[in-house]
């Protein structure tokens, strides 16, 4: 791959060249570089992600469009030392939250009872439920945490009681502006 910073020739040049030249353009650059070369009919796992890029790119072209969004992805794109928002848009697309630790040590079965959970994403973590189920299955309460200070700390207030809570189930679900989801269970103790 050959960089052009200053050549009047190559300035602003982008496109293909013969079969076996591509010049592009990126951040005020010509780059040249060799075409990728087709190698027959793509596989069905390569029919999936084409399809799954398609949507990134479709999704990040909606945040884009929504001034306020396009502005959070730009900072954010910012401090993680990314060329763009619309990039940090697509690879958003692309992962899903994950969910970290689960702090219970103040949940005693009471109402008002506070569980902690840490979630974060590449970008940002959109909200964060939280299911309680006893042994044999059957729920106990189910709600949304809210944020408790940062992007990736987040509290859940006990709404129902709980008295035989020993072995009860807990089960989070993180979800990121794509729509991703991860999911992860805890059992109290």
């Amino acid at each position: 791959m050959a960089v052009f910073k200053v050549n009047p020739l190559t300035s602003g040049l982008s496109g293909k060249l013969g079969n076996d030249l591509v010049f592009r353009q990126s951040h005020g650059r010509t780059i040249l570089s060799t075409a990728p070369q087709r190698t027959g009919e793509d596989s069905n796992a390569q029919e999936l992600h084409k399809d799954k890029f398609k949507k990134a790119i479709q999704f990040a072209k909606v945040q884009m469009s929504i001034p306020e969004i396009k502005e959070e992805y730009k900072k954010s794109a910012k401090e993680k030392g990314m060329y763009s928002a619309y990039n940090l848009a697509v690879a958003d697309y692309f992962h899903a939250p994950e969910i970290g630790d689960l702090i219970s040590k103040d949940y005693h079965g009471e109402v008002g009872d506070k569980i902690e959970i840490i979630a974060f994403d590449d970008f940002k973590v959109e909200h964060v439920e939280i299911e309680i189920y006893h042994n044999d299955g059957s729920l106990v309460e189910k709600g949304l945490a809210s944020k408790n200070g940062s992007d990736f700390e987040w509290e859940y207030a006990a709404t129902v009681a709980n008295t035989e809570f020993s072995g009860d189930k807990i089960v989070v679900k993180a979800f990121d502006y794509p729509g991703n989801e991860t999911d992860k269970e805890f059992v109290l103790g």
